[in-house]
């Protein structure tokens, strides 16, 4: 293997992943009990009866063109990323009081974690943008934040 290729695409759409996991799991590391911080990968195979949590799994959910050059060589893309807190409680299963609390609360750290943080290979900050709903299903929580963080896909070929 070449060393050009063991580094990163430039336009490889999941290279800012490995960057906000490890972000993610350095700012939640003391918090207990443990927060686990997993990617759609590592989700593939898990039922959600033995999905390890609490949890932040972050997912890309595709992107959308912002711009794009008459030539079609190059275009501005907004990626978008969501950012999930799932936790399970089963305290107050009827009314999810302490599972939204507590989701509720993971949220709003690895929200403020990602706020204006940019990842490499990308063109700008990590900005918030429209979620998903909530989901609630017999004692766990998934509460999403969605950011927008903007790339330049282009023809490695093409004149800059």
């Amino acid at each position: 293997m070449s060393t050009a290729s063991a580094l990163p695409h430039r336009n490889n759409f999941l290279e800012p992943e490995p960057h906000i996991v490890a972000r993610l799991k350095e700012a939640l590391s003391g918090l207990r009990p443990q927060v686990h911080v997993l990617t759609a990968a590592d989700l593939a195979q898990v039922r959600e009866d033995a999905q390890p949590t609490p949890a932040v799994h972050v997912v890309w959910s595709g992107f959308r063109p912002l711009e794009s050059r008459e030539d079609g060589a190059a275009a501005r893309l907004d990626h978008t990323w969501l950012i999930v807190s799932a936790v399970k409680n089963v305290r107050t299963v009827k009314t999810g009081q302490d599972a939204r609390s507590q989701a509720g609360e993971l949220m709003a750290r690895a929200g403020e974690t990602l706020m204006g943080y940019r990842p490499p290979n990308t063109s700008g900050p990590m900005r918030l943008a429209p979620a998903p709903t909530a989901g609630f299903s017999g004692g766990f929580m998934y509460l999403p934040l969605a950011f927008l963080v903007e790339t330049v896909f282009q023809n490695e070929f093409s004149q800059e």
